[in-house]
């Protein structure tokens, strides 16, 4: 690496460290308390639950398109990133001051759509900044002050909405605040301005579909994966604050058990998987990780009793703690350098697709049966991708 390779990942690595604090804040904002929110002070029928629960997936279809207008601009990465954020931070402003549900559901929604479009953008600094053999450690770092950061806001945010639910008007403009302190700090990021050439537009990333099959197998296999993993989520905030499942949870222990347990988890394991995933085979990792899923899944919803739900959310954390960073970065152990966030656009539009269908599709099964069928119907997407996930072991592109 010359000197000026190593000073661009030196330069990248302090900025995404000041990034993950603020980053942290959203993260536990998002998954915790906009849905809280609608349930106990909207009180949101099932299908604007639904939308609030794959608002980001609903984002992430939009990746490739903001990508290709990205570099149609020939924007650099990371003054795009900052964008996306201050354009995330407007936005709940505006559900922060919202009167309705309409108003609350439709700035939420689009706060976290803007928000998700920095992800391809950060994979191709990545990759360009960062050599091959120290994405993984390079990124585990600003991760654990994430899962850190995420840990502090999800327990004072419960308290605070315990006081009085109100509060959640404090806890939107922190949020936003965080936001605009994102945007800052990776609109200092070195990066090249974005070619067409390179990126294309979506139609030509989603043609990598085919056109790369290790590329769409994979595909194929996270789509199940996701798929059995989303549907359990949001009803999972459904199994704790629903009277009628029997547990009936105050606010502060739900955001104790889905953010708190799970974010401390994953500060925990995030080196761990930061190491494996630069050094080991990436099948054998991948599947490490799904099992800590399959295990969170399969004690979560079959106990009332708060000690083994803290149990299954630990899983849940570990898996967290590997799976940004596998997500964040698997499409660079088989794309060119030039083409990364290409690569990436794609995957997080198929992410897009199946959070965006799981909501619905966990919601229609709970409506029909109970949460241990949602469960059920988890395991067996899970286990299906385990097996087609197995079946890459041996291919010579994905050779450790």
């Amino acid at each position: 690496m010359t000197t000026s390779e190593n000073a661009n990942a030196e330069a990248t690595y302090a900025r995404d460290k000041w990034r993950a604090p603020f980053q942290g804040v959203l993260e536990a904002g998002w998954m915790a308390f906009p849905l809280l929110i609608a349930i106990r002070y909207f009180e949101a029928p099932e299908t604007v639950k639904a939308f609030i629960a794959g608002a980001g997936p609903v984002g992430f279809l939009l990746t490739p398109l903001t990508l290709f207008l990205a570099a149609r601009l020939a924007a650099r990465p990371s003054h795009a990133c900052a964008v996306v954020f201050a354009l995330s931070a407007a936005l709940v402003i505006g559900a922060t001051f919202a009167s309705s549900l309409l108003v609350f559901t439709s700035c939420i929604i689009a706060s976290q759509m803007a928000m998700v479009q920095y992800g391809p953008l950060m994979v191709q600094v990545y990759t360009m900044n960062y050599a091959a053999h120290e994405r993984g450690r390079r990124v585990t770092t600003p991760l654990m002050l994430t899962a850190a950061f995420s840990v502090v806001f999800a327990w004072a945010g419960g308290e605070v909405l315990d006081l009085d639910l109100l509060n959640y008007k404090l806890l939107f403009v922190c949020m936003a605040a965080c936001a605009l302190a994102c945007a800052l700090a990776v609109r200092g990021v070195p990066s090249a301005a974005l070619s067409t050439k390179h990126v294309g537009n979506p139609w030509q990333s989603f043609r990598l579909i085919w056109k790369d099959r290790l590329f769409g197998f994979i595909l194929g296999a996270w789509m199940l994966l996701g798929l059995g993993n989303l549907i359990t989520i949001p009803i999972r905030v459904e199994y704790l604050a629903n009277p009628a499942f029997g547990i009936n949870a105050d606010n502060a222990t739900i955001a104790l058990l889905l953010v708190v347990v799970p974010a401390l988890a994953r500060l925990l394991s995030t080196k761990f998987w930061g190491h494996l995933f630069d050094k080991f085979h990436f099948v054998t990792t991948r599947n490490s990780l799904n099992f800590c899923f399959l295990l969170s899944i399969a004690l979560f919803f079959f106990t009332t009793n708060v000690w083994l739900l803290g149990f299954a959310m630990a899983f849940q954390g570990v898996a967290m703690g590997g799976g940004k960073i596998f997500w964040g970065l698997w499409v660079t152990k088989i794309a060119p350098p030039e083409k990364a966030s290409a690569y990436m656009s794609i995957h997080m539009a198929l992410t897009g697709c199946r959070g965006t269908l799981a909501p619905f599709l966990g919601y229609w099964i709970l409506a029909q049966s109970s949460p241990a069928l949602v469960a059920w119907t988890g395991l067996v997407l899970i286990l299906a991708a385990i097996v087609l996930f197995q079946t890459l072991h041996r291919h010579p592109r994905l050779a450790t």
